[in-house]
Formats: structure tokens, C-alpha cells, sequence
């Protein structure tokens, strides 16, 4: 039994990098757009859409991740003894 593969929908190669959850939603964005113009086919799009929400959801998680880094670094520079006077 042969499988079926999805192929190269035209755009999709655009979509290398997504490294900010704004390229994702961007995606997302070109996702629905590319179903309404008929231009991908709706399983295809929605398999892309789920894998998109997935990184979407790692993306926002890793930028969560950085922030509360820098404060926690920012935090213990300055609580620490060097930095306090007394």
C-alpha cells in the first residue's frame, strides 16, 4: 500500500524559518488564507495548521522561558552582597 505524500503546495518553501511566534502566526494566517483561494487543500492545511500550533505553542514557551531567565539573572545580580551596601 503506497502512501500518500503531501508534495510541495505552492508558498509552503516561504515558511523555512520560523523562529518568532509571529512567523507562526503568519503561517497560520497564510494557512487560512491559502484554503479560502483554494490554492491548498484543506487536509494538507490542516495538518500544517496542527504542527503550526504545536510550535507555536514551543516558541512562546522558549520566549517565556528567556524572559524569566534575564529576571532571574537580574534578580541575583542585584541582591547580590557586592551590591549591597551596608
Amino acid at each position: 500500500m503506497k502512501t500518500k505524500k503531501l508534495g510541495n503546495p505552492t508558498g509552503v518553501a516561504a515558511w523555512r524559518n520560523l523562529a518568532t511566534a509571529g512567523d507562526v502566526k503568519r503561517l497560520l494566517a497564510w494557512l487560512i488564507h491559502s484554503i479560502r483561494s483554494q490554492t491548498l487543500d484543506p487536509k494538507t492545511a490542516a495538518i500544517m495548521a496542527q504542527i503550526g500550533a504545536y510550535l507555536l505553542k514551543a516558541v512562546e514557551t522558549g520566549d517565556l522561558e528567556a524572559r524569566l531567565d534575564a529576571l532571574e539573572r537580574g534578580l541575583a545580580s542585584a541582591t547580590s552582597p557586592k551590591n549591597c551596601t551596608t
